[in-house]
């Protein structure tokens, strides 16, 4: 078996442990920023041998959240620094499997086969499981103490690689083998988001949902009710390879995947990281909370003052309130808008991987190498020959 390996950044920070035969020119680069609530940073790594061209690229932690609750996305407006790019539309397993192995090929891409993914986690699948429900456990367990319980519907947690086949531009028959070690889980609300200041819409909702669920489909992403679905992959691989070297790679290729994993000490932060933001938001929610209630009492009173007014017949005084809240309204917009934006500080950029990467505004120009790497560069632009002999491309903005 081939020795066990750091993978490193250019700065000499070690990101990950795997196995890598001799020959291999290995590196790596931590991506550092919430990319999802619950991911805090990804690592990339990468092994190249320049004599059978073969690559070699490992991605960690990448997450996405698909929202089937209306109220929910109406809520996420009031909070600050929501990672709107992890929100998207659920698309199957394999099909995001394959997507990540058209990026990073730049191939279109045909599947030949298909197999368990003997990683880290897919030899030891009982443990994978565990680590991943005692973590939305402990998430699920904080909303009923905020009261609102909160329920799994579908879980899924499977290990699995496909073989590919494709053309490279210059004409070379490829062989691309693309894995993951996929998680997913979809989750809701017995009661209505509406409860907490009125019950009567809370047991409405409660009813409605329990009904949905005598007749859910255990097929994960199409299970009902469920107000929200998380998805995507704590590992994702790929080999890249001629077809003519295609025995050689993958023999290097497997013994990589099943050793590879994230620095103890690096995989710690990312825990501490996740830790911290949740605690924030859980601050967020009791202040949310504390309006609702304060506004619930003054909207009785207010509707109150607002008969007496009426008896009264005093519609100049029914214009002013409402004149006074709407201005009121547009303040607390354009301060919490203002708010926002001044606290990210960043822009963001699509990467060849399909990911998106904050960087930071003081950048001109953002750059990536051939292995992922993302750097942001002040000033003027590089010229269209440097960027060719050092095989980077400028990335976009989104």
């Amino acid at each position: 078996m081939s020795e066990i390996k750091d993978f490193r950044d250019q700065n000499g920070n070690i990101l990950a442990h795997a196995a890598i035969a001799d020959g291999y020119t290995i590196g790596g680069s931590l991506n550092d920023g919430f990319q999802h609530e619950n991911v805090p940073f990804f690592i990339t790594a990468h092994a190249v041998n320049n004599q059978t061209n073969a690559m070699i690229i490992a991605l960690s932690d990448e997450k996405f959240t698909t929202y089937k609750n209306a109220m929910i996305k109406m809520t996420l407006k009031a909070m600050a620094d929501v990672k709107w790019n992890s929100i998207r539309d659920f698309i199957e397993p394999e099909d995001y499997l394959q997507q990540f192995a058209e990026a990073m090929s730049q191939m279109k891409l045909t599947v030949v086969g298909e197999a368990d993914m003997p990683s880290v986690c897919g030899a030891n699948p009982q443990q994978t499981y565990q680590e991943f429900m005692s973590f939305y456990q402990a998430a699920f367990d904080r909303d009923a103490q905020l009261g609102t319980e909160t329920r799994a519907n579908n879980v899924l947690v499977r290990s699995f690689m496909r073989r590919y086949e494709g053309t490279a531009k210059s004409g070379v028959k490829c062989t691309v083998v693309a894995g993951m070690d996929y998680n997913g889980i979809e989750y809701y609300s017995p009661q209505s988001i509406l409860s907490a200041i009125n019950p009567l819409a809370g047991l409405f909702g409660q009813a409605v949902k329990e009904k949905e669920a005598e007749k859910s489909s255990k097929q994960f992403g199409q299970g009902s009710p469920c107000d929200g679905i998380d998805w995507g992959a704590k590992n994702k691989f790929l080999l890249l390879c001629p077809k003519e070297y295609e025995k050689e790679a993958f023999r290097d290729f497997m013994e990589f995947v099943q050793t590879f994993h994230m620095d103890d000490r690096l995989r710690q932060r990312y825990y501490e990281l996740i830790s911290q933001r949740s605690m924030m938001r859980l601050q967020e929610t009791l202040q949310f909370q504390g309006m609702a209630q304060a506004n619930m009492q003054s909207l009785m009173y207010n509707q109150q003052k607002l008969t007496q007014t009426l008896a009264q017949n005093s519609a100049q005084m029914s214009a002013g309130i409402m004149d006074s809240w709407n201005r009121k309204m547009a303040s607390d917009s354009r301060i919490s808008q203002a708010r926002s934006e001044a606290i990210r500080g960043v822009n963001v950029y699509q990467n060849s991987y399909g990911q998106n990467v904050d960087v930071s505004v003081a950048a001109d120009h953002v750059y990536q190498n051939q292995y992922g790497d993302v750097y942001g560069v002040s000033g003027n632009a590089l010229d269209q020959d440097v960027l060719n002999k050092i095989n980077w491309t400028e990335l976009n903005k989104k």
